[in-house]
């Protein structure tokens, strides 16, 4: 299993370094149609990279809204009408006399879950660091040859 991941980031490396030497060695008189396939590539990588970010995080701000809201309510802290009233009416629903009840293990698992996806959010980006520096210069290097 670890020598596969391994394995596998050798080689997205190995072709991160392949586009952005493609970038760098692209000739627009020798090759003109070359530009628009390379620039495809480059794109489709970068936006696997946003669209995974943009995905766990949304998720992120999901996970967390249980915990806000009975933040809101427990804490009687300001917020619009219509979410402290449905702040108030979670935590009245969740909670029962003094010991850790329903809202603190909700609370809990929002946290937790927060926790999670941001991290699986993230990791690949911290962990393809090097290939996704090889894909952004890659990318600025076609915008600046399409500039001319």
């Amino acid at each position: 299993m670890v020598a596969s991941t391994v394995n596998r980031r050798s080689r997205y490396r190995e072709y991160a370094q392949f586009l952005r030497l493609s970038a760098d060695r692209l000739d627009m008189a020798v090759a003109p149609g070359r530009l628009e396939h390379l620039r495809s590539k480059v794109n489709a990588e970068r936006n696997t990279f946003l669209a995974w970010v943009i995905i766990w995080s949304i998720l992120a701000l999901i996970c967390i809204a249980p915990l806000v809201m009975l933040l809101v309510a427990r804490l009687d802290l300001p917020a619009p009408a219509y979410i402290a009233a449905q702040s108030d009416a979670l935590f009245s629903r969740l909670w029962i006399g003094e010991a850790p009840t329903n809202a603190d293990f909700v609370a809990n698992g929002s946290l937790l879950t927060f926790l999670a996806a941001i991290v699986i959010g993230y990791a690949p980006i911290i962990a393809y660091g090097g290939p996704l520096n090889d894909i952004e210069h890659a990318h600025q290097t076609l915008k600046a040859i399409e500039r001319g």
